[in-house]
């Protein structure tokens, strides 16, 4: 019933020794996996969660995630992660999530589109439903959202080479969401990663990555960001753009 599903959802988590980089900072593929999980656990129980939906031959795919970053948390550090429904778009549904310090300190903030495909035919399916049941908060707002895709890069220089290995690969048979951040950061030198934090990354997912598929990562610089494009390198589909933006380590 939908008065049994909470207008927001709400996650403690620790920052494990595991989940940081060389400068005790998370790394920020880890940070997106955490809003994954919380957007999972919000669902959990309902009609809309991932066994909800498979038992309908449907699945949840990511579209869009703009993420903003005010600073990232450290290792040992205790966070809460916070994530909602804001709206129905179209065939979207938009989630926001903010993450804070124990103290109450905004470390982050996100927003989310995501769409449910016919797991069989991939055609994406209307949320009539969902739209007049589950527990929206469309006055609350972290991030404006747009649903606009990352646009092409005009030119730029391939910077990495990945296989997508078992591990990598995720319940719906591809390569999970996270991957493509990592993949994106592992591409950038040494010398950029320890002087510069991400300060925000706006990602737009358009095809999946398999088993032992290649995935090039190409790279344009456009400022104080970076453009980033992956590609299966078999036929040149696009599978990912990125618009990723640095600030100085302060």
């Amino acid at each position: 019933m939908t008065h049994s599903i909470p207008r927001a959802w709400k996650g403690q988590r620790v920052v494990e020794s595991f989940e940081v980089d060389r400068e005790g900072r998370l790394r920020p593929h880890v940070m997106f996996g955490w809003l994954l999980a919380a957007a999972w656990g919000h669902t959990r129980g309902t009609a809309w969660s991932f066994e909800a939906v498979s038992a309908r031959q449907l699945m949840w795919v990511l579209n869009k995630l703009q993420l903003d970053v005010t600073r990232m948390p450290r290792w040992e550090e205790q966070v809460t992660v916070e994530t909602w429904g804001k709206r129905i778009e179209r065939f979207y549904a938009l989630r926001d999530f903010v993450i804070c310090a124990h103290s109450g300190e905004r470390l982050a903030a996100a927003t989310t589109a995501w769409m449910t495909l016919d797991s069989r035919s991939y055609r994406p399916q209307k949320l009539d439903d969902m739209k007049a049941e589950f527990p929206w908060n469309e006055e609350r707002s972290e991030v404006e959202t747009s649903l606009k895709k990352v646009g092409e890069l005009s030119g730029g220089e391939a910077r990495g080479s990945f296989r997508v290995c078992y591990t990598d690969i995720d319940v719906n048979r591809h390569a999970t969401a996270t991957k493509y951040l990592q993949w994106m950061l592992d591409s950038f030198p040494l010398e950029k990663l320890t002087a510069r934090d991400l300060a925000s990354a706006e990602i737009s997912f358009l095809a999946e990555a398999t088993l032992d598929d290649v995935v090039t990562v190409t790279v344009q610089a456009d400022g104080a960001a970076d453009l980033c494009d992956i590609r299966r390198a078999s036929d040149q589909q696009a599978l990912c753009r990125a618009v990723l933006a640095w600030r100085p380590v302060g």
